[in-house]
């Protein structure tokens, strides 16, 4: 995905279409106060994608791409175990790596603009995440999706945190297909 019109440079993240047609998944903070927000398939087509959902708070936003033809991937609950991240890059395209859910976590953290403190829920994943890989999903070992990346630790190498099934699920039902506000840039 690439979000433009906070800065010179685009930003760019990762999502994936779960639960319904043509809706993807992101991390707000990869989208916030973005102009113009393209989602870039697995053939590298790219569609134009609307806000239909943003929570600055669980850092979860749906966006609403009518053009894309992916099928949408199941909702699963977060287990302790093995999983994969699928994320993307303009250069490397979509990736696939194999991580281990080593815990749930219910956490106090800043919004997405270190205004607030909130609650959230969570995963941490063994696994090296960078920049753009905000807003890939984890999935389970059947394929369905039981987080979206936020962050990695700034601690400790190798750690990475997702959202779980749980916010995933409410960002989904919040949706206004009518479109809302993706915040501001800072």
């Amino acid at each position: 995905m690439i979000a433009e019109g906070c800065s010179l440079a685009a930003t760019t993240g990762s999502g994936v279409v779960v639960g319904v047609d043509g809706q993807v998944v992101t991390a707000a903070h990869t989208i916030r106060g973005a102009t113009t927000i393209t989602v870039v398939d697995s053939a590298a087509g790219e569609h134009a994608a609307t806000v239909v959902a943003f929570d600055k708070d669980t850092d979860l936003a749906v966006l609403d791409v009518g053009t894309l033809d992916a099928p949408p991937l199941d909702l699963g609950i977060a287990r302790i175990g093995t999983g994969a991240t699928l994320t993307w890059t303009r250069v490397d395209g979509i990736a696939f790596d194999v991580v281990e859910v080593t815990r749930r976590l219910d956490i106090t953290i800043e919004d997405i603009y270190g205004d607030g403190r909130v609650q959230r829920s969570g995963i941490e994943i063994q696994a090296d995440i960078v920049v753009g890989d905000s807003g890939g999903p984890v999935l389970d070992e059947t394929g369905a999706v039981i987080g979206v990346i936020y962050a990695n630790s700034r601690v400790r190498d190798g750690i990475g945190f997702a959202t779980d099934h749980d916010e995933i699920a409410e960002v989904i039902e919040a949706r206004d297909d009518a479109g809302v506000g993706n915040g501001s840039c800072q």
